[in-house]
Formats: C-alpha cells, sequence, structure tokens
C-alpha cells in the first residue's frame, strides 16, 4: 500500500490560507484598536470616531470599486451599474461626514476654552 504525501502544490496554498487569515485577524485587530481608541478619547463628543469610521468605510468602498472594476467582465451591465453606483455614492458620502467632523471637531468650544485661562469668580451673591 502506498502512502500518500502532500504535494508542494497542497503545502503551498495551505501555507497561503493560513497567512491571509492571519493577516484578516491583524488587519480587524487593528481596525478594531483605532475605533476603540477613536471612541474613548474624546468625552465630550465623538466626533475622532466618526472621523476614523469614515476613513475604514472609504478604503473598504474603494478596494470594493477596485475589485468590481478588475473584474468587470464577471458582471452585467445592471449589476455593475449598481455596485459601482452606491458604492461612489457610499465614498463620497462618507467624505462629506469626515469633513464635517473634522470641521465640528475643531471648532469646539472644549478645545477653545482650554486654551485660554479661566477666571473664576469666588464672591458670594
Amino acid at each position: 500500500m502506498k502512502e500518500s504525501f502532500v504535494s508542494q502544490e497542497q503545502n503551498d496554498e495551505l501555507v497561503k490560507e493560513v497567512f491571509i487569515i492571519l493577516g484578516y485577524c491583524v488587519i480587524t485587530l487593528i481596525i478594531v484598536l483605532l475605533l476603540l481608541w477613536g471612541y474613548n478619547t474624546s468625552d465630550n463628543n465623538k466626533f475622532l470616531f466618526i472621523m476614523i469610521y469614515s476613513t475604514i468605510i472609504m478604503l473598504y468602498c474603494i478596494i470594493v470599486i477596485s475589485l468590481i472594476v478588475m473584474d468587470k467582465k464577471n458582471y452585467d451591465f445592471t449589476s455593475y451599474s449598481i455596485i459601482f453606483g452606491t458604492t461612489i455614492f457610499t465614498i463620497f458620502m462618507t467624505f462629506i461626514i469626515a469633513i464635517f467632523s473634522v470641521y465640528k471637531y475643531l471648532n469646539l468650544p472644549s478645545l477653545k476654552q482650554s486654551n485660554t485661562e479661566q477666571i473664576i469668580d469666588y464672591t458670594y451673591k
């Protein structure tokens, strides 16, 4: 009886899949840590969280568009147009939300108040 061993191609595929899964795990941990950092950084507002979340969504949409454009031949015209159009719309909306969050974060009264010295009136009225 002949024993069957794993071929070099099967070994290479297995190693490739293990590294892909480990890469996804590392990316997931980085995203979760970024979101937790953005959420816990500021107590009064969550604009940093919104900026980080919007950036992640924009990067995801850019990846989706690149994959859709590379595999255009696998889609019919209607599905290609729907996926491409909604992804472009999502990119523009998240960009607008991120810019709005940056604007709101930079114009917070708490940031302006921390730069100036507070005058406390201790007189009893």
